[in-house]
């Protein structure tokens, strides 16, 4: 329970995950491509406000949105030859994760006519 006054924090809204996914990078000492794997902290939007919250924190829950943070800034070559360290570059270090596009192909159409403002797709 909280306190009356004393605002939630931002982990309170979220469920956290540690994921590995694969990027394909190019070693800037040896310019070998290869594939690493950069580990990222998922924070996905709970389904439900928690219990306790007031009214400051429904409308900071209602703004929150699920992201990931890239965990790895530095990753070693794979090249057996090279074998340097190097700073990851190209893949930025927040990202928002958008929720999948569901419903039918006309739903979708009459979605994009209503955000860009378009009458006609094409």
């Amino acid at each position: 329970m909280y306190a009356q006054g004393i605002p939630m924090e931002e982990r309170d809204f979220f469920d956290e995950v540690t994921e590995t996914k694969i990027h394909t990078m190019i070693c800037p000492h040896c310019n070998q491509p290869g594939e690493y794997e950069l580990n990222w902290l998922v924070r996905r939007k709970r389904a439900q406000i928690p219990r306790g919250a007031d009214d400051m924190d429904r409308a900071r829950f209602a703004k929150a949105r699920s992201y990931m943070v890239r965990r790895d800034d530095l990753v070693g070559c794979k090249n057996i030859r090279c074998r340097k360290r190097f700073e990851v570059v190209g893949i930025q270090s927040v990202a928002d994760l958008q929720p999948v596009a569901t419903g039918t192909p006309e739903n979708r159409a009459e979605r994009i006519r209503a955000a860009f403002g378009r009458r006609t797709l094409g």
